[in-house]
């Protein structure tokens, strides 16, 4: 009687975690869909939306942690991880189809980060290459040209040219 009691308790532990990895896999998909509503709003320069949806993916993110702190919690107090589960899963156990589905659950989950990383790593890249042209733009406004190492030729207000020592702004200008 006392395996049973074991095995129904390993039993009911399996289904919390195919339950927390279902809970997981929706929130990577709403951090999935948040990473396309961020590209959106970088490729259209709309920074109002832009700020509310970095909001709401660092909330989605903070839930992800919750719930892989819950994983991990459970898996310790099942004496395993992750990956234990899966290798039985992957070659049978006392409760195969519940093995089945964790196996199934992970590599869903696993397939749908490496989307979002992939996705996340796209979005940096623009926000990095945007930041770059904003910079530029404002050396330029402020009389620095990052591309000359000599003093720039200007010319005077007779139109001759003349060699500046001081960089000049847009306000001097």
């Amino acid at each position: 009687m006392e395996l049973r009691a074991v095995g129904s308790e390993t039993g009911v532990k399996q289904q919390e975690l195919v339950l927390l990895l279902q809970r997981e896999i929706n929130q990577v998909q709403q951090l999935m869909h948040e990473l396309e509503q961020e590209y959106a709003a970088l490729a259209e320069q709309h920074t109002a939306s832009l700020e509310n949806i970095v909001r709401k993916k660092q909330e989605t993110i903070r839930e992800l942690e919750r719930i892989g702190q819950q994983r991990d919690t459970l898996l310790a107090s099942m004496n395993t991880t992750t990956e234990e589960q899966l290798k039985l899963a992957l070659h049978g156990s006392s409760t195969p189809s519940a093995d089945k589905q964790l196996s199934v659950l992970w590599n869903e989950l696993v397939l749908l980060a490496e989307k979002c990383q992939e996705m996340n790593r796209i979005n940096g890249s623009i926000v990095e290459l945007v930041s770059r042209q904003s910079r530029h733009a404002l050396e330029i406004l402020h009389g620095i040209s990052p591309k000359l190492t000599a003093r720039p030729e200007l010319y005077d207000q007779s139109g001759y040219k003349t060699i500046s020592a001081e960089t000049h702004s847009l306000t001097k200008a």
